[in-house]
């Protein structure tokens, strides 16, 4: 961030902290509008760019009134007394008007020095770093996320070690690895590709053994999507440790991944993280289901043989499935016997014939287990001469899964706009909202799929509806800005649009409602430059 852009971030933080109420959210947002008040059930919000009207007190965890006390009504004699003798509620207590500016010095100048401190760490180059007992991680979130990665991870080493054991070479037991978590899908796609990594904007994350290192980012509107994203990457990782030189094949590594990563992750009162891999995947579930009921859906022998070049998100979608089947059917009766499989497949077993092969990203020589021999193994250790019944057992067994529908829709929608395609997302987001879903995302994710597919008018009012169901929420209205300029473009990426076409980028831009969505984006997420930018242009 240049020096100029810090100084206006900085005059418009303290000219906000100076005169603002303060509103506390259930998820520990603090924002900071000019005035806020209680109106019917709920709050209204006045901010610089206009007002924000709450039709309800939920996700709502305090309201504490500040400086301006104009029209402030006392709740009883006790108040009453305090106004006129010209005291000032601030923070939940009462000051007097010296002791309140006092207050308000010594509360600029901490603001100050944490945003000098935000500033400097949010630039990539002068990210946070912590070094575990296994990596070193980096990241221009904050603080309290890099603390949540690291004990994320280091807590899924050790599940990982003890469910397949992490055996590295000596020169990697030496070696601790990176792991880079940007605060953007943008900043991600950016710093990725200048270091030569080559990633696509459908790219979540990768872990890339040129460099070693674990790369994702976090999303702030859905923090569950970087938890999956962080341990699915992780997985590769942790079987790239236990041998350098194995050269995967595509199905199985990617569908363990993803076993693996769909993890539920709870944290105790000491810190403690727990982590139970192998949770059920709805939106998969319901692409093998839907492709099963039309008869388009992947035999096993074909998953078997399938290449990398023809592993899409429907093959993903089959493979996840066959290893969430393997592990759960009849109460895990499969479960030991793939566990043994994988373990050996990876730790160059004897009984395994293996094919060598030029080493990927390193020197020397690699090596592989052809298709054929994988599925060999792995019927030999699970026990399984008819592969025609497992694979019936497999269909039957994903078949009678019982899913909620409309939600299942909702997250196949919302992974389909994630990876752009957006003809593909669009049904299933309809249908979730059809079915009953009035999640705000689903307008955002509907708006955006409707945006692209060339229906301006329709993406406008389902971006409106998402700030109505959640009008809080920084990005909807950033996003709600750019649509009504008409600024729609391919490169969509998590919680924001990157700028394309529609005339002069630098240009600025004169419409009155667009700005007043910029203008609040700005100040519902006032660290966001990204923002504070794109509210730059408006005259």
């Amino acid at each position: 961030m240049k020096r100029t852009a810090v100084a206006l971030l900085f005059g418009a933080l303290l000219s906000t902290i100076a005169s603002a109420d303060r509103v506390i959210t259930d998820d520990g947002r603090i924002i900071t509008p000019k005035k806020a008040r209680e109106e019917g059930e709920g709050y209204r919000l006045t901010f610089e760019s206009g007002e924000i009207l709450l039709q309800s007190k939920d996700g709502i965890k305090a309201i504490e009134i500040e400086g301006d006390m104009s029209d402030y009504v006392p709740k009883d004699e006790n108040e009453r007394k305090k106004l006129e003798d010209g005291y000032v509620r601030y923070r939940g207590k009462w000051y007097s008007k010296k002791a309140y500016e006092t207050q308000l010095k010594k509360e600029h100048e901490e603001s100050k020095e944490r945003t000098d401190k935000i500033a400097h760490h949010s630039e990539w180059r002068n990210a946070w770093t912590l070094e575990t007992k296994h990596f070193i991680f980096k990241t221009n979130t904050s603080e309290e996320w890099l603390e949540y990665y690291a004990g994320l991870l280091e807590a899924y080493y050790s599940l990982m070690d003890r469910q397949i054991g992490i055996k590295p070479t000596l020169s990697y037991k030496r070696k601790k690895m990176k792991v880079n978590i940007y605060k953007s899908h943008e900043e991600f796609i950016e710093v990725s590709n200048e270091a030569g990594a080559g990633v696509g904007m459908s790219t979540l994350g990768y872990f890339w053994s040129y460099d070693d290192t674990l790369n994702f980012f976090h999303n702030y509107s859905e923090p569950e999507q970087a938890t999956w994203v962080g341990l699915h990457e992780c997985t590769h990782l942790l079987t790239f440790l236990i041998d350098q030189q194995y050269q995967p094949q595509i199905w199985l590594n990617e569908a363990v991944a993803d076993y693996f990563g769909s993890a539920k992750v709870e944290i105790d009162k000491r810190g403690k993280f727990k982590i139970e891999p192998g949770m059920l995947q709805t939106d998969r579930v319901l692409t093998v289901q839907k492709a099963i009921e039309e008869g388009n859906d992947t035999k096993l022998e074909k998953l078997f043989r399938i290449s990398r070049d023809n592993f899409d998100g429907f093959q993903y979608a089959h493979a996840w499935s066959f290893v969430y089947f393997l592990n759960n059917f009849k109460k895990g009766k499969y479960a030991k016997g793939f566990a043994r499989f994988f373990r050996e497949l990876y730790t160059s077993f004897k009984g395994i014939e293996y094919q060598q092969v030029a080493a990927a990203n390193t020197t020397g020589v690699g090596f592989k287990a052809s298709p054929a021999e994988i599925r060999s193994h792995l019927l030999k250790r699970i026990g399984v001469k008819d592969v025609e019944q497992l694979e019936t057992d497999w269909k039957t067994f994903i078949k009678e899964i019982p899913i909620d529908g409309p939600d299942a829709l909702l997250k196949r929608g919302l992974r389909s706009v994630r990876m752009f395609e957006f003809a593909k997302a669009l049904p299933d987001l309809e249908a979730a909202i059809e079915g009953g879903i009035t999640d705000a995302r689903a307008y955002a994710a509907r708006g955006m799929a409707r945006a692209f597919g060339g229906s301006s008018s329709q993406g406008l009012e389902d971006l409106k509806k998402a700030v109505e169901l959640d009008p809080l929420n920084a990005t909807y209205r950033y996003q709600l800005s750019q649509l009504i300029c008409g600024r729609t473009s391919s490169a969509f990426t998590a919680g924001s649009f990157r700028i394309q076409g529609g005339g002069d980028e630098e240009a600025d831009i004169d419409n009155p409602e667009a700005k007043t969505q910029a203008g609040l984006a700005r100040e519902l997420d006032p660290e966001n430059e990204q923002f504070r930018r794109w509210y730059l242009r408006f005259k």
